[in-house]
């Protein structure tokens, strides 16, 4: 088995030009198979593409485990089981003499994450590769670089990973590698570089914007007023330059929502809260007189956020997305209301209302609609029509979100009087502890990203491109919450090496 550097969808990138160009299939046994480009199904599910009543079913391909980013959505292809199978003993068990080939095992470890909910050979492929990366680690076997990768992914894997990380980590390993090519080696660095001073770029715009604002004074000083940490979400949504444009977007949003959620969590009263999203609801400057202070700042923030991005968009003819996005916020202040009063005890939800609604409150489809309008007429009209309709793919993100937020925030919501929690909820509706509701949740989680991957394969109603935004936000929450670490609140730990890794850190040529 040899190593797939899995990002290699890094399309524009000269980093992922040149891995394109070097990249070896995940397993040997794949390139010599008649179905090597085929997608990899369970044994339940032998024939990938089926037509039921009309309909055209697909599951994945794996030989590219990030294939998403490429041609993988939309081809219909067939594999048999003994793809995998030829690697595997009679028990089922991955044979051990796999065991000596650590970049073989990493293969299989990224490729284990694209399994859907029928993908029963990829569980057995997940545990065995983890178990032994974690060997591979306690024992120090391999040469510093390749430890650091096998780390690194254990936090991590690619397919949840930010692909600008994926990319400024790869062109370290690679240059470790002793075959590696130096001329396209020397690409990938130029581009990464022009790259890095283009992302500082369109950070200073952001800065000087919110510098503009003056409202660091009036906010309570629990409000989070996170400035790279906006940025940096949008870049979790599109990392190429060709939208720029949009990282700044995002930016600005992502500043007004996380103000929005402060205000909700730690300030409004009910009835406050009750006057602003009717202000929203009307979306004039006319009522923002009947609003106290900080609702009357915050409103009016949302007013010129709106109206900053209309002018943007306005010669774009991009209008009607704007309306969308409205409506889309109009929806998210609701969301906010409700869990107030699930928090103070008014209401009580079920879990199952709690996590939908909650999905909503934590701006899975307003995040999606964001970014968009960002991309300009990359995307048309039927997308955000797709995520009005709230398709499976997208519930399943919100429910994920939801999930993953609470899990970590939950002893903090707790000591804070905030019982609009998913894991006091469960623990309420099913009569169960807190460490088992947890331990429900995690599950709960797992089987979303199968519901993720399949339906990622499945939808055909939209462009790939809005499918990879999808994507995009799935990876968002996994680089927030991941070993339930929610990383957007803390300047300290993960953010602070992305943002050092991606802004700061020189890359020598």
């Amino acid at each position: 088995m040899r190593l797939t550097p899995i990002w290699f969808g890094c399309g524009i990138w000269f980093v992922g030009i040149f891995l394109r160009g070097t990249s070896q299939i995940v397993w040997r046994g794949l390139r010599r198979s008649p179905s090597s480009r085929a997608c990899i199904t369970s044994e339940a599910n032998k024939t990938t593409t089926t037509r039921d009543q009309g309909e055209t079913r697909v599951h994945p391909r794996h030989d590219n485990p990030d294939g998403i980013d490429d041609e993988v959505i939309q081809d219909e292809e067939e594999v048999e089981q003994d793809v995998f199978n030829r690697f595997t003993e009679d028990d089922g068990k991955f044979q051990q003499s796999l065991m000596g080939d650590a970049k073989g095992i990493l293969s299989l470890y990224e490729a284990a994450h694209l399994g859907t909910t029928t993908d029963y050979v990829l569980d057995e492929a997940l545990r065995f590769t983890s178990n032994h990366m974690n060997s591979l680690l306690a024992g120090g076997t391999c040469r510093p670089h390749m430890l650091r990768l096998i780390r690194n992914t254990l936090y991590l894997p690619q397919r949840w990973n930010m692909e600008a990380v994926i990319a400024r980590e790869y062109i370290t390993f690679y240059e470790q590698e002793k075959d590696h090519d130096k001329m396209l080696l020397r690409l990938a660095k130029l581009n990464f570089k022009l790259l890095q001073l283009h992302y500082i770029k369109e950070l200073k715009t952001f800065i000087k914007w919110w510098m503009e604002l003056d409202l660091t004074s009036k906010w309570p000083s629990q409000f989070r007023e996170q400035i790279v940490e906006a940025w940096l979400a949008g870049l979790m949504m599109y990392y190429e330059p060709q939208f720029s444009g949009g990282r700044v977007i995002a930016a600005k949003f992502n500043y007004l929502l996380t103000i929005l959620d402060d205000a909700c969590d730690h300030y409004f009263s009910i009835p406050e809260l009750t006057r602003l999203v009717d202000c929203v609801e009307r979306w004039s400057p006319d009522g923002i007189h009947t609003l106290q202070d900080i609702s009357r700042i915050l409103f009016k923030l949302a007013l010129d956020v709106f109206d900053d991005i209309e002018r943007g968009v306005r010669s774009e003819g991009c209008s009607y997305y704007l309306k969308e996005m409205l409506e889309e916020l109009k929806i998210l202040v609701r969301a906010n209301l409700d869990l107030v009063k699930w928090a103070q005890g008014i209401q009580v939800p079920s879990f199952e209302e709690h996590v939908e609604v909650g999905g909503i409150a934590l701006t899975t489809y307003a995040t999606l609609m964001y970014s968009f309008v960002g991309m300009g007429e990359t995307v048309g009209k039927e997308a955000y029509e797709w995520v009005r309709s709230r398709p499976r793919l997208i519930k399943s993100l919100a429910a994920k979100g939801r999930l993953m937020d609470d899990i970590t925030d939950f002893e903090s919501d707790m000591s804070n009087g905030f019982a609009a929690n998913a894991i006091n909820f469960y623990m309420k509706q099913f009569v169960v502890s807190k460490e088992e509701a947890i331990l429900e949740c995690q599950k709960m989680v797992a089987d979303i990203n199968k519901t993720v991957n399949e339906e990622l394969l499945m939808t055909t109603s939209v462009p790939r491109r809005v499918l990879k935004q999808a994507l995009n936000f799935g990876r968002l929450l996994e680089l927030l919450y991941t070993k339930s670490d929610d990383i957007y609140n803390c300047s300290e730990g993960k953010l602070k090496e992305y943002i050092v890794t991606l802004l700061i850190d020189p890359i020598h040529l």
